[in-house]
């Protein structure tokens, strides 16, 4: 008898932080898992998983799901059947947020878009039409079969909380993102002869890159020295372009678009400061990245960035709204005058996991 057959079904990660959390769990899974189960990924590009190792590994690439939502859903709710009824796995984790309908003996889905729990504005349709598509597409997509998983995978306990209210589930685990960054092997390629801010993050709306351009609007009238680099362009989509517009005339402002993930950590290490002013996440990837360097972080007082945060001791929280809050911050960090905040972090009850291994062994208890 061969070795049992899993399937992880990532077809709609293609870029960001959800990919990095799609590479780390396969990562874990070879790693760890090999030994005894048979593998067999689902992805849209084989190319997206080059630089791991993917020996014994059988990829099966999809790339018509993420052409039109009406694809993914025939993707979800009928490919993705005949094709477990021809593989007959007896473990099925979808990765990207939907639950499909698949033949197997257990599934589980990790659920990592937020949207559902946004409250929208009338800005945030202006400039992200597709925000209102993906508030309601995913609040009524996530409800569907999410009944028939052995565990729903959530980042974070308040999110727990939001699932178990609104789609009345109790097999919900908080699986905190298994991130290991060895920050004293990233050389930084310049020296900064200024403070430096930084913010990586895609120009989505509720990414709120406006407060911090504000705030740096307000420094730069000031006539006071710093930098801060964002990874946006302008060129990006219509809030982006909005945004370049609106402040490209502050020399301060570093709009160096998107950066490999390599590049991105080299920033971290040349730079003084993380601002996040993010008002929605599952997790937030940049805060954890940057505490590995051991540098400063000003983050958004929103549900996920406490936990996020945690018990780090570089960490001040501020209005997510409120730009002048935020400048004076950085006035203190350039000053060094900053006092940061006292955090307060309460571990999520079980079923609780803090890696990926952790998570896999819980998935496959039983099995």
């Amino acid at each position: 008898m061969g070795k049992p057959l899993v399937v992880i079904s990532g077809v709609n990660l293609v870029e960001a932080g959800p990919l990095s959390v799609f590479k780390d769990a396969v990562k874990s899974f070879t790693e760890n898992f090999a030994n005894k189960y048979q593998l067999v990924l689902l992805v849209y590009n084989k190319n997206l998983l080059s630089d791991l190792n993917m020996e014994g590994v059988q990829l099966l690439e999809y790339k018509y799901p993420k052409k039109l939502w009406l694809f993914r859903v025939w993707f979800e709710y009928v490919h993705c059947y005949f094709l477990s009824k021809k593989l007959t796995p007896f473990f099925w984790f979808a990765i990207h947020d939907m639950t499909p309908c698949v033949a197997c003996k257990s599934k589980a889905v990790y659920c990592h878009n937020p949207a559902p729990f946004y409250n929208l504005s009338l800005r945030d349709v202006f400039f992200e039409k597709s925000l209102f598509f993906f508030r309601y597409f995913y609040s009524f997509f996530y409800r569907l079969n999410i009944k028939t998983n052995k565990y729903v995978i959530v980042q974070q306990d308040w999110l727990r909380k939001a699932f178990e209210k609104k789609y009345q589930v109790a097999n919900v685990i908080v699986a905190y993102p298994d991130v290991h960054i060895n920050a004293a092997q990233i050389i930084a390629d310049e020296v900064a002869q200024v403070k430096r801010f930084i913010y990586a993050a895609m120009p989505r709306v509720f990414k709120n890159y406006e407060v911090l351009l504000k705030a740096a609007e307000k420094l730069y009238q000031k006539k006071l020295v710093f930098e801060v680099i964002v990874t946006i362009n302008g060129s990006e989509n219509k809030y982006s372009a909005y945004l370049k517009k609106q402040f490209q005339h502050i020399p301060n402002i570093k709009f160096i678009g998107l950066q490999p993930r390599q590049k991105i950590f080299e920033l971290y290490q040349n730079s003084s400061c993380l601002i996040f002013p993010s008002k929605l996440e599952t997790w937030g990837l940049p805060i954890t990245e940057m505490k590995s360097f051991h540098k400063p972080i000003f983050v958004a007082n929103e549900l996920y960035a406490h936990e996020t945060v945690a018990d780090y001791d570089k960490a001040v929280f501020f209005n997510a709204n409120n730009s002048d809050e935020l400048a004076g911050l950085m006035e203190q960090l350039i000053t060094d005058t900053i006092i940061f905040h006292k955090t307060n972090f309460t571990q999520p009850a079980q079923p609780f996991t803090k890696s990926w291994k952790e998570l896999f062994n819980l998935l496959l208890a039983e099995n």
